[in-house]
């Protein structure tokens, strides 16, 4: 019970979050000329997802998918978090202390979050043989 016990709380974290994100985005309004790019939030919804399942993975030692899914996911997740960021800066209504404040918030969770997928690569390494 307590192998990976942090990687577990860690995937709870992922889990509520990512309820929270999907929830948030289902309810908020689209007010025009102020909307995020689609191709991020499609992104950003997806990737939560890979997240999610790779936590998962790696906490409770489940082999799913194979490593080059992992590997995409802990690369373009973090980008797409870097272009959200961007996008509500540019947005406007931010002073510049808030942005740099939310942005190392940001970037702390997302690295977080990328943790267990990257230790997830590193089960994939360690278990699949080389042909």
């Amino acid at each position: 019970m307590k192998d990976r016990l942090l990687w577990k709380l860690i995937f709870v974290l992922s889990l509520l979050l990512t309820i929270y994100s999907i929830n948030n985005n289902l309810k908020m309004p689209v007010i025009e000329g102020n909307e995020k790019s689609n191709l991020i939030m499609c992104g950003l919804f997806l990737f939560d997802f890979f997240i999610l399942l790779g936590s998962f993975g790696y906490a409770f030692k489940i082999k799913i998918l194979n490593s080059i899914i992992w590997k995409i996911t802990a690369i373009a997740y973090p980008l797409l978090i870097i272009l959200e960021t961007i996008s509500d800066f540019y947005a406007g209504g931010y002073l510049v202390y808030e942005m740099i404040t939310y942005s190392l918030f940001v970037l702390f969770l997302t690295a977080i979050l990328v943790a267990p997928v990257i230790m997830y690569i590193d089960d994939f390494k360690a278990t699949v043989p080389k042909s």
